[in-house]
């Protein structure tokens, strides 16, 4: 019988158990194979679970890096050999906002089960935050870099949510977030609502829904710290 594939959710920063289920640490113990991001960060995530085996003797790690191949076929042949597999990300949820789905796809294929874990997720708690649709929405990724195109994209995003009605979500690296928002306040219009969920999960999370024209006569300071944005109605 073949092994199954588990999405393992982790933290979203800090390694805070609270936001993982008890049934998702029981199952995790009973792993010994995980393909993951960097083994470091999954070794202390996991020992904030609770892992109790010896990483040294008892488990296999398989590194992976979204930006050369990995031998994805190779790592599945555990579970065609009846073991199950964990699958992590650095942060949050495996596959969303992440190149986790390319080892999905390939378990898809192999036939092999795949099962998804509940935790937490940073796309879905800002927009459950936001007050905006729930219903309809997109998320975008990271928005270009260059001032210029950044602000295009911006409007553009704008114009979808005010004609559409869809929730346009996006994010940005933490080092970045302070010239994302002198864009955003030049390039949408001073009437039009926008969202602000910052370092969720944490002691110093913070979310906040308002008109650009308020967001601009205060004073907030997000740079490097997580950040995800979005534009509604």
């Amino acid at each position: 019988m073949k092994g199954k594939l588990y999405i393992v959710p982790t933290f979203l920063s800090d390694a805070d158990s609270n936001t993982i289920l008890e049934g998702n640490k029981t199952v995790v113990n009973t792993l010994t194979c995980f393909i993951v991001e960097d083994v470091k960060t999954a070794r202390r995530h996991l020992r904030a679970m609770g892992y109790k085996k010896n990483f040294d003797e008892e488990v296999t790690f398989f590194e992976w890096d979204k930006h050369k191949g990995n031998p994805i076929h190779s790592w599945l042949e555990k579970c065609e050999q009846g073991f199950d597999v964990g699958l992590m990300s650095e942060c949050g949820t495996p596959c969303i906002a992440d190149p986790g789905n390319l080892i999905v796809k390939e378990a898809h294929r192999k036939n092999i089960q795949v099962v998804p874990m509940v935790g937490a997720n940073s796309i879905l708690l800002a927009l459950m935050a936001s007050g905006f649709s729930g219903q309809q929405f997109s998320f975008h990724g990271y928005l270009p870099i260059q001032s210029a195109d950044r602000i295009k994209k911006l409007r553009q995003l704008e114009e979808l949510a005010k004609r559409t009605g869809f929730t346009q979500l996006f994010m940005e690296t933490p080092f970045r977030n302070e010239s994302m928002l002198r864009d955003v306040f030049i390039a949408l219009q001073p009437s039009t609502l926008f969202h602000v969920s910052c370092d969720l999960t944490l002691a110093t999370e913070f979310t906040a829904t308002k008109k650009i024209e308020d967001w601009k006569k205060e004073k907030h300071t997000f740079q490097k710290r997580y950040c995800i944005y979005a534009i509604g109605v």
